[in-house]
């Protein structure tokens, strides 16, 4: 009984939980990582080993509350590229010269560029994984197929999908509730979740069969 009341709290709360994902990815969308939004990148050459909290420091003085994200560049690593939602001329011409006096470069406001970035569209960026995520999943249906071919072959897959379904967006609802960035990598995450619950669950299943 007490099983059974546990079970039945546990779907009510993951149904609970995906009703609340879906309606925060329709108002509000997933929180993609700011490198794949649109934004603009200035890369400033310092010629020379350097902090990087000292150009985290200027930047956060310039550009105020704006979002920024420093990278190194060069083989050497002595530029860096800042990427910030928008740069203004007037914060550009503010960032070369604090950059300049921080430094000792001479750079000249011209000789910065101000590059804009377009946005990656998730589909674009899912893409990738559409080809081997298909072969993957064909290969272990097959496998599925000719290991259980005794039993009800279309009820066992429709658990195990509606299993891997419901993991999955679960996941999804809690990366959208609390506003985790998305990036490539969680779809390698994901990828990865769903095949070891698959190998679990096969693994149990067959240890059933056994006894």
């Amino acid at each position: 009984m007490d099983k059974l009341l546990n079970k039945k709290v546990v779907i009510l709360g993951l149904c609970l939980l995906i009703i609340a994902g879906i309606v925060v990815v329709l108002f509000r969308g997933f929180n993609v990582n700011f490198l794949l939004e649109q934004h603009e990148v200035i890369e400033f050459v310092i010629g020379k080993d350097f902090e990087m909290k000292d150009v985290r420091d200027i930047c956060n003085e310039v550009f105020k509350d704006k979002k920024i994200v420093l990278k190194t560049v060069e083989v050497f690593d002595d530029a860096v590229s800042i990427n910030a939602s928008s740069i203004t001329n007037e914060e550009k011409e503010n960032l070369v010269k604090k950059l300049n006096e921080k430094f000792g470069t001479t750079k000249t406001v011209d000789e910065v560029t101000i590059e804009t970035v377009a946005n990656v569209r998730m589909r674009d960026w899912i893409k990738p994984y559409v080809q081997p995520i298909a072969i993957s999943a064909v290969i272990i249906l097959a496998y599925i197929a000719a290991r259980f071919r005794e039993e009800n072959l279309f009820k066992l897959l429709a658990k195990i999908i509606g299993i891997i379904l419901v993991t999955i967006l679960a996941l999804l609802s809690i990366f959208a509730i609390f506003r985790v960035p998305m990036s490539p990598i969680y779809i390698m995450g994901l990828t990865a979740v769903a095949l070891i619950e698959l190998m679990v669950y096969i693994n149990t299943y067959e240890k059933k069969e056994e006894k």
